[in-house]
């Protein structure tokens, strides 16, 4: 059976396309008589209208794209997944654009010209090292654009992100309450949370408790575990402390082998807290204490807040703060 489209209900109905499509977008600058007339060929065709009719009456694609580092998948396919179950109940087709790396600016002008080109109508960007060139090189193109990972204070931009630094504070307090003043934190390369803020909240941290915390104890690890596990072999010959903070799981897994081969004792000797929950958590043994972030939730309401910006819907805040909860397993006591 032929699949009817938007073609055949114009010409049976004697109309143009865009009168169609306007037709079907409710727009009010058709007149009500052609309106019932392309009506009616709609219900006699059963014509289901479909993103194209839709776009071109608004000149829209209904394409969102979402542009990250290649190095963060691992770290937010679920978050992707988010994005395209929500963008597909919404209608709205997601193109993905990737780069290994961010920190070339010269990268970051081709990997944006490449997403103004394809002509989407918004832009969600996942937060890393380099998010503020980024959104300063697609400032100048005016596309709506939602920030995955960071708070923007910028009443044009839309950001979902989750309270790190309250979180990083009430995590190494509790240890603080202990006794347990050694604390390393493991800074991630492309974090997907800000890092200044993690490393705000432990510092307010240590304040509170009339401390101060030792710059040596903030290290950075590389995007690779094969890397991340050599490193911690040969820092844990040398150094060892009460509790380790990461920022991803999959970072977390690599120093409690790297501890484990050094036979540094998990969680007796060190304890050990990561960020995100995802599966490395679960696989890692012992299992990983991980501060939980929903990243799928996170993509969802990215989606959600761009496609409100495309259809100028109302909306009530422009930063979402989603909620985070820490998940106790087997590398904490």
């Amino acid at each position: 059976m032929k699949k009817i489209t938007i073609y055949d209900v114009a010409r049976e109905a004697g109309v143009s396309l865009a009168t169609v499509s306007r037709v079907i977008n409710n727009s009010p600058v058709v007149r009500e008589k052609t309106k019932q007339k392309v009506l009616a060929v709609i219900e006699k065709l059963d014509f289901k209208p479909n993103e194209v009719a839709r776009g071109l009456a608004t000149s829209k694609t209904t394409t969102i794209a979402i542009l990250f580092p290649q190095s963060l998948f691992a770290n937010v396919k679920d978050m992707i997944g988010g994005i395209g179950d929500t963008g597909r109940h919404l209608e709205y087709n997601i193109n993905m654009f990737t780069t290994d790396d961010l920190g070339d600016e010269n990268t970051i002008k081709s990997v944006v010209e490449r997403v103004v080109k394809s002509r989407v109508d918004g832009v969600i960007l996942f937060n890393n090292e380099r998010i503020d060139k980024t959104l300063k090189a697609l400032e100048k193109y005016h596309l709506p654009t939602v920030v995955i990972g960071k708070k923007i204070d910028d009443e044009k931009i839309g950001s979902v992100s989750i309270d790190v630094k309250s979180a990083a504070k009430e995590i190494v307090s509790s240890y603080l309450e202990k006794g347990k003043k050694d604390i390393l934190y493991v800074h991630p390369q492309q974090n997907l949370v800000n890092n200044d803020e993690i490393m705000e909240g432990i510092n307010e941290a240590y304040q509170a408790a009339g401390l101060e915390f030792n710059a040596e104890n903030s290290v950075y690890c590389s995007t690779e575990y094969e890397n991340n596990y050599e490193q911690f072999v040969e820092y844990f010959k040398t150094k060892s402390h009460e509790v380790i903070l990461c920022g991803y799981d999959k970072d977390g897994v690599a120093i409690v082998n790297a501890l484990d081969d050094m036979n540094i004792k998990v969680p007796e000797q060190t304890e050990v807290v990561a960020m995100f929950n995802s599966s490395y958590s679960i696989i890692a043994r012992p299992t990983l204490t991980s501060l939980n972030v929903p990243v799928y939730d996170m993509g969802a309401l990215a989606v959600r807040l761009l496609t409100k910006f495309l259809n100028n819907e109302e909306v009530e805040s422009n930063a979402i703060i989603v909620k985070n909860l820490l998940i106790k397993r087997n590398s904490t006591k």
